[in-house]
């Protein structure tokens, strides 16, 4: 082979790369951009007290002491 044949398809892979390197940037902006669209449109949580809000404390008529 000659040397511009091997050069010719170093160029050439060297593209392919470089579209596939931009197409995958582009879709990971685009499951962002779409991630954070969903995100805002989701409803904010209840403000009002829940049950079991409180699960986490101790009772207060614990006998361990």
């Amino acid at each position: 082979m000659s040397s511009s044949i091997v050069m010719a398809a170093g160029a050439a892979t060297s593209w392919i790369f470089t579209i596939i390197g931009v197409l995958i940037v582009v879709a990971l902006l685009l499951l962002l951009w779409t991630s954070r669209r969903r995100l805002a449109e989701r409803p904010n949580p209840p403000q009002t007290p829940q049950p079991r809000a409180d699960s986490w404390e101790e009772p207060q008529d614990d006998d361990r002491s």
